[in-house]
């Protein structure tokens, strides 16, 4: 009786995965691949993510409106990064208008842009994004809580200065590289709440100005909490997530955006799981449930019919210090982070250099197409 009852509760789970699969998107794992002419990530890379992170995080700490001067703290040292790269690089400013959120207004906050400017179709552009404000201080950890501006808030290791630090790396990578397409990294302000989905949300003033600027992005790339590998307790993780393809064991990286961005999102995918020894999963929502629970930056770039993902360790889907003063620098994991920026850095490369991939991004030769054409693969050396 206890096996039947079992067998049956079994397939009653496997009936509702399919379910919710069907109705909210589609999953895949995309197990490493590696290509022939893989190379393992340099040593320095994991000190230098660690070295960001610890920047933002402790030296700065909390890092949003109403803690304005670490902000503007936390702009000006990104800034000067970028600019030690030699890109060129801008500020661009995001108001908030008096009246709208009491006690940080009114008050001109930044987007941080360096442009590695293309060779061959300059005009065209990728955007690699990741935000560098922290989450405001409230009662609980979801968005939705009211804000307590006087007390300690997250200082935002995890979220989101391992996006940052991801960024800077990869604008470090391609800082001496020629690319046939431009690449824009852009540190974005106003990401938490909030400000989220809102008028004033950093990568939604971004996005909504492309088009004045004459850039054609061609896809955009959110990085979004990208630093935890480890086990670690797992109170806040939704019961159903494991249904939907991302699981609790915290030993993949993932690729997450709309079902309009799903072409896209597998070609990078196939280029990133040949070159990362991290696991990949990919999942794409349907609208509406896309629009209406998105993942970050992204969402503010499918508004323009830009496809879009995040890559993302899952934040609290996977750990408990996500948005609380507990999500220090010290509960990363760096080596494993190495890999995926490493993996990340290949991605990008293709991106940028439609024409040298044969194809695989899906590119015709004429720098537009990001989705669509032949899908070739790298020359792997671990086929299974």
């Amino acid at each position: 009786m206890n096996i039947k009852m079992g067998l049956a509760f079994s397939l009653r789970c496997i009936a509702v995965a399919a379910l919710l699969i069907s109705l909210l998107g589609c999953t895949k794992l995309h197990r490493p691949n590696l290509a022939c002419d893989y190379e393992p990530p340099p040593l320095a890379l994991a000190s230098a993510l660690r070295a960001s992170v610890t920047t933002l995080a402790t030296d700065i700490g909390e890092r949003h409106c109403w803690r304005a001067k670490n902000l503007e703290q936390a702009a000006t040292w990104i800034e000067g990064r970028f600019k030690a790269l030699g890109l060129d690089t801008k500020r661009l400013p995001v108001y908030i208008p008096e009246g709208s959120y009491p006690g940080c207004c009114p008050l001109t906050l930044w987007n941080v842009e360096a442009t590695k400017i293309g060779g061959r179709w300059p005009q065209k552009s990728i955007i690699v994004g990741a935000h560098y404000d922290s989450k405001v201080a409230t009662p609980g950890w979801k968005d939705h809580e009211p804000l307590i501006p006087d007390q300690l808030g997250t200082p935002g290791a995890d979220d989101n200065a391992s996006g940052v630090a991801a960024l800077l790396a990869l604008a470090k990578r391609f800082s001496t590289k020629k690319t046939e397409r431009s690449i824009r990294f852009v540190a974005f302000v106003n990401e938490e709440p909030p400000f989220f989905k809102g008028n004033e949300m950093g990568s939604s003033v971004y996005a909504r100005k492309l088009k004045d600027r004459g850039i054609e992005a061609v896809g955009m790339v959110s990085l979004e909490t990208l630093g935890i590998y480890s086990h670690q307790s797992q109170h806040k993780r939704l019961a159903l997530a494991g249904l939907i393809g991302l699981p609790a064991r915290p030993d993949y990286v993932a690729f997450l955006g709309n079902q309009a961005s799903r072409s896209f999102i597998d070609r990078c995918a196939e280029v990133f799981h040949a070159y990362s020894k991290i696991s990949l999963r990919t999942f794409t929502l349907y609208d509406p449930a896309a629009r209406w629970k998105p993942w970050s930056d992204d969402w503010s770039f499918w508004k323009h019919d830009i496809p879009a993902f995040s890559v993302t360790d899952t934040a609290f889907l996977r750990h408990d210090h996500y948005h609380e003063i507990s999500d220090t620098p010290d509960r990363l994991d760096y080596e494993t982070m190495a890999h995926v920026v490493w993996g990340l850095g290949y991605m990008l490369d293709a991106l940028a250099n439609p024409s040298h991939d044969n194809g695989l991004m899906g590119d015709s030769g004429d720098g537009n197409k990001t989705g669509t054409g032949s899908q070739v693969s790298p020359t792997y050396c671990n086929l299974r």
